[in-house]
């Protein structure tokens, strides 16, 4: 008996340089992401500068931008930072 080939995967989504899923075992919409992806930008205000961006992290994996920025705040940074943060949309 044959196992079913199962489609390679980088980290949760899905690979490119697989074979393709056919459509009918795609997500609605086509989207293959489970849950919203958020950017979160790390800002900190300097006097000269204005305000200087430290990092961007990607495709955050979130319910709310509240919680895409509490998982950026696990990484310690200071209390010296804001953050900024936008939805990604699959695409």
């Amino acid at each position: 008996m044959t196992t079913p080939a199962r489609a390679p995967l980088e980290g949760d989504r899905i690979s490119t340089g697989g074979a393709l899923l056919p459509d009918f075992l795609a997500p609605a919409a086509k989207q293959f992401f489970i849950g919203p992806r958020w950017r979160v930008l790390v800002l900190v205000h300097a006097d000269i500068e204005g305000t200087v961006l430290v990092k961007v992290h990607e495709w955050i994996s979130a319910p709310s931008a509240e919680e895409a920025i509490e998982a950026v705040r696990a990484y310690g940074y200071t209390d010296a930072v804001t953050y900024a943060v936008e939805q990604v949309e699959e695409g």
